[in-house]
């Protein structure tokens, strides 16, 4: 996966060379498993974030499908990338300056830091899905692994994320309602 991160940065930088594109999500992490989907993240200005869409959209990408998407304010971008005969996924966020893209680079570097870390996220991940007895819906999924995860923030003294307690809306949390519904995530 390692890989085709970095094929899938090198797109994007090369499309907007003003980004820094960073991997993050379980597949930037040596030994811990997922679902497989290649997270990717990246900060700019909130004026520049319609424009970057824009260009991810010419890339390729689309936008987050579901009935609570993540706002134009902060987008999810959803594509594939083909990589030695397989098809892999990749979640692009795009984060305001400032947002909370810190957080999730200081929880990737302490995993990639930690074995013990990583067992420990490794055994409630399965312990979900072994519960679960079938199918996993992502938000579910996303919602029982997220007070271990807020655990270890806690411990590791990074602030919580915006979007604790109300769904994937992130930094949205600090727009106006009638802004972030207009955007499908109210």
């Amino acid at each position: 996966m390692v890989e085709v991160a970095a094929h899938v940065i090198a797109l994007i930088e090369a499309r907007r060379p003003d980004l820094h594109v960073e991997h993050i999500g379980s597949t930037s992490v040596p030994g811990l498993p997922g679902k497989g989907i290649v997270d990717l993240g990246t900060e700019a200005d909130p004026a520049e974030i319609p424009v970057i869409t824009a260009a991810m959209y010419q890339l390729g990408f689309g936008p987050q499908p579901g009935p609570a998407p993540w706002p134009p304010t902060r987008p999810m971008h959803v594509g594939a990338y083909a990589y030695d005969g397989d098809e892999f996924r990749i979640h692009f966020h795009v984060h305001p300056r400032g947002g909370d893209l810190a957080k999730d680079l200081r929880f990737r570097d302490a995993l990639r830091a930690d074995p013990a870390l990583v067992a420990g996220y490794a055994t409630v991940k399965q312990q979900i899905v072994d519960a679960a007895g079938g199918p996993l819906d992502g938000v579910a999924y996303q919602e029982a692994k997220g007070g271990w995860i807020l655990d270890v923030y806690d411990r590791l003294g990074i602030e919580r994320p915006a979007n604790v307690g109300a769904g994937p809306r992130g930094e949205a949390d600090q727009v106006p309602d009638e802004e972030a519904s207009v955007g499908g995530a109210g």
